[in-house]
């Protein structure tokens, strides 16, 4: 007996499964459950050494006798590695229930059993957490987080490392680094643009880029017709502002002219002549123009160096009378020059059909024109623009910024003969041929008016502060030639240019030679200048009250100009070979 109860494990005995507990005064009963359907129970043929012990302790013990179906036998298989963890549990649990159970029978009224509690289950299973969903990870570039596509800026490309990145990300990304310390994105291994290279994902979860293609195609498109859209506007709108400002200067004109200042003082005037300087000994002198700037008369003569033969120009200051450089221009003969104080440019023309630019006394551009030049002029109102006339009667308007062509050709077809002078005004360009006289009107649809006076003529210039026009005309048979002053104005209500004739001077009977006359003025007294050959002398037309004066001229002037320096006024008469000085002296009377 003592032999079975070393085998069974009795009350004193520790359980292995279970922490301590504490001892137990009442008589040991063996585990014993009501038959749960999970507990293991035992038929009544099984026969085993360790069953028949528990039978023995079961007949000695003073409790009532249990059926056989309650009693679980202990063996050692429930204690195998395999079923441990699940044989501690239902051992844990039938020695709760049996205690539980012994304290009922000795303790009948004071404790009773509750049936309805539900044993918590033995083992609860821990689930497993759901797998992160990282297929999203190869669909977008993990520079800007979007998705690639199969073409466009924004397709599939992979590094030397095997990332893979949108092409215009990854090319953008190296480029933004130092050329030696580019690197990938992801893992930071040395990388470069050659490396970059197109491929075909097998998983690759390609967006249609074509439509977007297209949009982006469109709006660069738009753009590029936006900007030149923006382009016109701005050269429209420069355009716009210079022709605002042509128009304040022609208003700003005419209210000079309707509101003009008290005269000064008349005052008496005679010309004393200063010089007589020989410019050329072979008679090759035609015109001259005054330069404001350096107080230099600027005359065209024939060369004097037999090694350089032609024509071209000769200074001559009007401080001191002295003979300056001679610049050299044109095979044949100069037949007008001219002088521009904003661009400090002088224009000449010649009969050998080419136009040249002289540029602070260097001659910078040459123009071929085509036909035999006569006269030249530069532009009022645009300092870069300048016209040229020549035989048949053709006007050409060219462009210094682009001499190779000229802007626009004008040609009258009733009159083919040399147009002798140009003028250029606020209200067009005057322009003088052999047989007629018109203005040109509308800038850049030009349209030719005929001037209310009778030819032929011999020249024409404008003074731009009084707004009249001084036409020379020639004699012919027993006519006399005659000068015209026609002044010009706007009409007020339809703003066409009208014409007065306002005086008319008698010249000379006889008119061999085509001479140039000019305007002379001098503070409270004007005059037109003029040649008369039948008389040999150089006559001044006194203007608003001035006197006439009468100028001793052996040779005929064949042009005349007037300067101002320093507040004296200067005249100057040319001849072919001569050049008369003469200066503005006040009188008492």
């Amino acid at each position: 007996m003592e032999e079975n109860s070393n085998s069974f494990p009795s009350p004193s005995s520790p359980n292995i499964l279970e922490p301590d507990s504490p001892p137990d005064p009442g008589p040991y009963v063996p585990m014993i459950l009501p038959s749960p359907p999970n507990i293991i129970t035992t038929s009544s043929d099984d026969s085993s050494p360790y069953f028949d012990d528990v039978l023995d302790v079961l007949h000695d013990s003073n409790s009532a006798p249990l059926p056989i179906d309650a009693i679980i036998p202990w063996r050692p298989s429930l204690y195998s590695e395999n079923s441990v963890t699940r044989d501690s549990v239902q051992s844990e649990e039938s020695v709760r229930v049996s205690h539980s159970e012994e304290s009922n029978s000795q303790f009948p009224d004071s404790v009773q059993k509750d049936d309805t509690i539900e044993e918590p289950p033995a083992k609860l299973r821990r689930l497993s957490s759901p797998k992160k969903n990282d297929d999203g990870d190869g669909e977008t570039c993990p520079i800007c987080l979007d998705s690639w596509g199969n073409s466009g800026d924004h397709r599939l490309v992979a590094l030397r490392c095997g990332h893979l990145f949108g092409s215009q990300c990854v090319e953008r990304w190296l480029k933004a680094q130092v050329a030696k310390n580019r690197s990938c994105p992801t893992c930071k291994s040395k990388a470069a643009i050659k490396d970059i290279r197109f491929i075909y994902a097998r998983r690759l979860i390609a967006a249609d880029t074509s439509q977007i293609t297209a949009l982006q195609k469109q709006i660069e498109d738009l753009q590029a017709e936006k900007s030149r859209v923006e382009l016109e506007l701005q050269k429209s709108k420069i355009a716009h502002r210079a022709r605002l400002l042509e128009l304040e200067v022609l208003r700003r004109t005419l209210m000079k002219n309707q509101f003009s200042k008290e005269q000064p003082p008349r005052r008496s005037w005679r010309f004393a002549l200063e010089k007589n300087l020989e410019i050329c000994k072979d008679n090759g002198c035609r015109v001259l123009t005054y330069n404001c700037r350096t107080y230099e008369l600027y005359i065209s003569q024939k060369s004097s160096n037999n090694l350089f033969p032609g024509y071209g120009i000769r200074k001559v200051s009007c401080v001191d009378y002295k003979l300056g450089q001679f610049v050299h221009l044109h095979p044949k003969p100069i037949r007008d020059i001219t002088y521009s104080q904003p661009r400090d440019l002088l224009l000449s023309v010649s009969l050998d059909s080419s136009v040249r630019i002289v540029e602070r006394g260097i001659p910078s551009s040459t123009i071929n024109c085509g036909v035999p030049l006569w006269s030249c002029s530069w532009d009022y109102l645009r300092s870069n623009e300048f016209y040229v006339g020549g035989v048949g009667g053709v006007i050409c308007q060219y462009d210094v910024r682009n001499p190779t062509t000229y802007l626009q050709r004008l040609t009258v077809p009733d009159d083919l003969s040399p147009v002798v002078s140009l003028c250029s005004t606020e209200f067009g360009l005057l322009s003088c041929q052999l047989n007629s006289c018109r203005l040109w009107v509308g800038g850049r649809q030009w349209e030719p008016r005929p001037l209310p006076v009778e030819g032929p003529f011999m020249s024409l210039c404008y003074d731009n502060e009084s707004h009249r026009a001084l036409v020379s005309g020639r004699s012919s048979g027993a006519e006399r030639s005659k000068l015209t002053l026609c002044k010009l104005k706007a009409s007020m209500l339809s703003g066409e240019v009208l014409f007065d004739v306002e005086q008319t001077f008698s010249g000379s009977a006889r008119s061999p030679t085509m001479s140039r006359s000019t305007w002379v003025k001098a503070p409270g007294a004007s005059w037109v200048a003029a040649h008369s050959e039948s008389e040999s002398a150089l006559y001044l037309h006194g203007l608003d009250g001035a006197r006439t004066m009468t100028l001793p001229a052996a040779e005929p002037a064949l042009d005349v100009c007037a300067a101002q320096l320093n507040g004296d006024t200067v005249l100057a008469a040319l001849s072919a070979s001569r050049l008369r000085l003469y200066k503005a002296v006040p009188t008492n009377s």
